[in-house]
């Protein structure tokens, strides 16, 4: 299976997990009808592993990312998708930040509206430029 569809999983997997669901197998299979691939499952398993031990660092970046807003004015899906993002950027570095931005756009604008993409492709950009600086320095 395409990495697209295993990171559309884990966004919806992460969705769930904010709305105090568990995330799990049973979500995997009976919700979003996915069923991976073994190297799918694992990159899925890690995003989850990953978003989960981080998240109070990951929303700190989102955060510190967002010009004018903050996280509780944002839509839980725009959340989701920009803690995988996040994450992925920071702390996984394992796809190009350009690809990982391109699919967070999308997935935010088919689950919320072209200006949700439009927003989450500031603030990942907004992140992507910190973190670049703070690498610099």
């Amino acid at each position: 299976m395409a990495r697209k569809s295993a990171r559309t999983a884990a966004v919806q997997m992460v969705y769930e997990q904010m709305l105090g669901g568990d995330g799990g197998e049973e979500t995997l299979r009976e919700l979003i009808e996915f069923t991976p691939e073994e190297d799918d499952q694992a990159y899925i398993s890690g995003i989850l592993t990953g978003v989960e031990a981080h998240a109070a660092e990951l929303d700190g970046m989102i955060e510190s990312s967002l010009k004018g807003w903050t996280l509780d004015r944002i839509a839980k899906v725009d959340w989701a998708v920009l803690r995988v993002a996040a994450y992925e950027m920071c702390f996984s570095r394992e796809t190009p930040d350009a690809v990982i931005i391109n699919e967070a756009v999308a997935l935010a604008q088919r689950y919320d509206s072209p200006a949700a993409g439009k927003f989450v492709n500031g603030v990942l950009s907004t992140l992507l430029a910190g973190r670049d600086a703070e690498g610099k320095a």
